[in-house]
This record gives structure tokens, C-alpha cells and sequence, in this order.
């Protein structure tokens, strides 16, 4: 089966170069259905597939901003940020106005404490008109200033996002946190009850229901929480701190 998708790849390509009149290398096009069916190998997380179609589209002498971009995917996947960021970049050369390539390079760069680069992308990202997702740029960049103990711009950024899309999860789950960290507990709570309501079986929002609701002093409603964590997720990072909180109010009380 997976040799005969090889084949498929090959034909597609194939069909897509072949004409009465080759044209020059920097004219060739990619075809749709080559590429989705990268895109359908890439879901499979069949990545073997996907290079070999990478390679097929690079011989043929092929520059296409999307397939340089799934390449930078894979290697992501892989957990080869490095091997990231040279597609990544080839891209841009592109199209310089490539929002989800800036976000995806800003990603790494923050991953590698290269926050200047980063916030730069992020920057990039999210003041593009033509972005369909912005809010993912300024998240990414509230997580950015967050991790520098930056907390008015971090909830400068979160707040921009949620305005983006008010129903951006993230941005409502961290905005709460980040509240939390400050002490702005009636805050903290608007915030996670708005990503409950969002997303009600994410265990993480009902840890931090637990975490505020054992601020203030509510120590019932906070137990509620904590065992719907557990319930929700029997092992696990969450459960692991949702035990360690019961725990706690139990020797308490």
C-alpha cells in the first residue's frame, strides 16, 4: 500500500512538470493534488512519505512557500527545531509576508531563548492585515514576555489575542494564570470560568478552578475540583498536582 502511494507521488509529479514544452525550473508549479496528498501523508504522520515527496518536489527544481513550510513541520514532529529553521526561513524569502512561517520561526526562537528574534516574528505575525489567525501570534508573544517576567505586556498581548477571537482558549487559560501570579484572584476566576465554558473537560482548566478556589478559602468547591481533574485524567501531570492539593487540604483540615 505505501509503495503504491509512492508511485502516486511520482505520477502526480510527473503530470504536474510534463508538456510539450518543459518549462524553466523556476517556472514549474506545484499541483494541488501533489501536495495534498503530502498534506494526507503528513496527518498520517507517515514523515518518511513526506520527505520522499520533499525530495521528488526538490529535484524537480521546485520552490513552493508551502511545501518549504511542511517541511519545517516535519522536522518539528521530529523534534529537530534546527533543521526547522532553514525552510522556515527559505520560505519567508518567498513570501517575506508569510504570517504563519514568522509565528512558527518566532516558536523556536523562543524555544531557544532567543527572545529579541522572537518577539520580532511574533511581531511580524501579528500585524499582518492579511493574517487569519492573529491570535495565535500575540498568545505566542505574551508567552514570550511571561517568560521574562514581563507580566503588563504579557496581559497587554493575551487581552489583544482574546479581541482577536474571543473564544481563543489559550489566551483566556494563560490570561487566568498569569492574573493568578498577580494576586488579582476575582480576575483569575472570570478568566478560567470563560475557558470552561470553552473547553469544560480540559483538566488543567479545573486545576486552576482548585488552585483559586482553595484562595479563597473555599475549600469544598476546591476538592470538587481537584477530584474532577483526576477524573478527568487518571495520570498524568495534572492528576499528579491535583493529588499533591488534596493531599495538602487534608492534612489541613
Amino acid at each position: 500500500m505505501r509503495k503504491a502511494f509512492v508511485i502516486f507521488f511520482s505520477l502526480c509529479l510527473f503530470c504536474c512538470l510534463s508538456c510539450s514544452h518543459t518549462p524553466p525550473p523556476e517556472q514549474r508549479q506545484l499541483s494541488d493534488e501533489f501536495y495534498e496528498n503530502m498534506l494526507v501523508a503528513f496527518t498520517a504522520r507517515d514523515y518518511d512519505l513526506v520527505k520522499i515527496g520533499l525530495q521528488k518536489i526538490n529535484e524537480a527544481g521546485i520552490e513552493n512557500k508551502k511545501t518549504l513550510y511542511l517541511e519545517a513541520m516535519v522536522a518539528l514532529m521530529e523534534q529537530k527545531p534546527e533543521k526547522a529553521i532553514p525552510p522556515l526561513k527559505a520560505a519567508l524569502a518567498i513570501d517575506p509576508n508569510y504570517a504563519e512561517a514568522h509565528n512558527t520561526l518566532g516558536s523556536i526562537y523562543m524555544q531557544q531563548k532567543r527572545f529579541a528574534e522572537a518577539e520580532a516574528e511574533f511581531i511580524e505575525a501579528g500585524n499582518n492585515r492579511l493574517y487569519l489567525t492573529p491570535e495565535k501570534a500575540y498568545h505566542n508573544l505574551g508567552n514570550l514576555y511571561r517568560q521574562q517576567d514581563k507580566n503588563e505586556q504579557a496581559l497587554g498581548c493575551y487581552i489583544k489575542a482574546i479581541g482577536f477571537n474571543a473564544d481563543y482558549f489559550p489566551s483566556h487559560y494563560e490570561l487566568s494564570s498569569l492574573y493568578f501570579d498577580m494576586k488579582k484572584i476575582e480576575l483569575a476566576a472570570r478568566e478560567i470560568e470563560k475557558a470552561r465554558q470553552i473547553s469544560p473537560e480540559h483538566p488543567g482548566v479545573w486545576l486552576q478552578i482548585g488552585v483559586i478556589e482553595k484562595a479563597r478559602q473555599k475549600t469544598p468547591h476546591a476538592i470538587e475540583a481537584f477530584n474532577q481533574v483526576i477524573k478527568l485524567q487518571p495520570s498524568g501531570s495534572f492528576a499528579n498536582r491535583a493529588t499533591e492539593e488534596l493531599n495538602i487540604l487534608s492534612e489541613s483540615r
